[in-house]
């Protein structure tokens, strides 16, 4: 089962290069008076700039694939809106806002609707937090190092600004009735053709969650869950539901397929890990990365640092494969991302480069080692381990295991 779950993961890597070679049309035709008077109703990257997400889609179920953040392509602390990652089991849904209504159901079965106009009509929330999918990383449970970038290894992570109605403030009645009851939790339905969903307990009803209308200060595009998704601050990918259709309270969990079958880790001990929804700590190099071939003298190591449940306190360098480590420069703002900076001087010697992150509450970020011991070897998700980068002495970056 192992072998033939590699024999995938490979097989749709391949398959997914072999694709990115094709070659893109960036920017659309413009209409006579944009060319005529230099203007543009939407503002285009320069044709100067080829920076794409990856795709890989299932050949076997229309609408069921993903698209990769380029990470060694960007920099600061947001992703556009169009380079931000995808992950759809059951294709984008397409609805007109004055139709659209959102469902909330009560115990009682009792349901109350809300069109767009009424959800917008509250005060608004804007919270800037990273989305990762559960399956992010994956590949570094693979036997060997898969020889590619950044963007493919660890590219299903994005940072976006969400704005829209508090969850908090939108089931506050709800909240009140339930308040002192038991093992509530709440069912998370979309539009799509599956009707995606997915049950969380009642905490998930904290601050930084939200049904969110626009991403970055615009509407949330067709693949971002227009017209409107669920945005939960840390939590994994799974959780933020798209084209959000019904929200259903009910007395425990739903055992969904979304958090059995799928999203759930099989560990070493024999036993399965349910309900892992926090995202914990994790840091990657995005620069140097695969395809890159790095200079004599000074060479600038960059990246994201994040967790799901507390803020990053530092991250840290090494350049001799983890014998010793540097503090770097990191910018940081108030939320559990921070991006990271280091200089070092590359002498033309082989070198591994690997980051490391800490964070308030003093845990460390863990090995790859460290994490296949926890996790075992049927795992597939939640990957946090250390990434490690060889330099070899010519200079040509690739993916490496020590």
């Amino acid at each position: 089962m192992k072998l033939r779950r590699n024999f995938f993961r490979f097989f749709f890597i391949l398959f997914s290069l072999i694709l990115f070679k094709k070659k893109v049309k960036a920017h659309p035709t413009v209409s006579e008076y944009e060319e005529m008077t230099g203007f543009r109703y939407y503002g285009q990257p320069s044709k100067y700039e080829k920076i794409f997400r990856w795709i890989i889609a299932n050949a076997s179920l229309q609408g069921n694939g993903l698209s990769y953040t380029p990470l060694s392509k960007l920099n600061g602390n947001i992703t556009p809106n169009g380079l931000h990652f995808e992950r759809h089991h059951y294709g984008v849904p397409i609805k007109k806002p004055e139709e659209y209504r959102l469902e909330i159901i009560d115990l009682e079965g009792r349901k109350r609707i809300f069109s767009i106009d009424d959800l917008k009509n509250e005060n608004l929330l804007t919270i800037k937090t990273f989305i990762e999918c559960g399956g992010n990383s994956n590949v570094m449970y693979n036997p060997r190092p898969i020889k590619s970038s950044v963007d493919h290894i660890h590219g299903l992570f994005s940072i976006s600004e969400w704005t829209g109605i508090s969850l908090k403030i939108l089931l506050e009645e709800f909240l009140s009735l339930y308040r002192n009851k038991k093992n509530i939790w709440i069912e998370f339905t979309s539009f799509d053709k599956g009707s995606y969903n997915i049950s969380l307990p009642i905490k998930v009803v904290k601050e930084k969650s939200l049904i969110a209308f626009y991403q970055n200060g615009e509407p949330i595009r067709p693949e971002q869950g227009y017209p409107l998704r669920l945005i939960i601050s840390g939590w994994e990918g799974s959780t933020h539901v798209k084209w959000l259709k019904e929200i259903k309270f009910r007395k425990g969990p739903a055992y969904t397929r979304n958090e059995t079958s799928r999203y759930t880790d099989l560990l070493s001990n024999g036993k399965a890990r349910q309900f892992s929804f926090v995202m914990d700590l994790k840091s990657v190099i995005t620069k140097p990365t695969f395809g890159d071939r790095v200079k004599k003298g000074k060479v600038l190591i960059s990246g994201y640092a994040w967790s799901g449940s507390s803020n990053i306190e530092k991250v840290e360098i090494s350049v001799n494969g983890g014998k010793s480590w540097q503090k770097t420069d990191i910018y940081s703002e108030n939320i559990s991302v921070v991006r990271f900076n280091y200089i070092f001087i590359w002498k033309g010697k082989e070198t591994i480069i690997q980051s490391r992150c800490i964070d308030k509450r003093q845990r460390i970020q863990p090995t790859r080692e460290q994490v296949l011991k926890k996790m075992g070897k049927n795992a597939t998700y939640h990957f946090n381990g250390i990434t490690s980068w060889k330099i070899k002495a010519n200079g040509d970056v690739e993916h490496t295991y020590i």
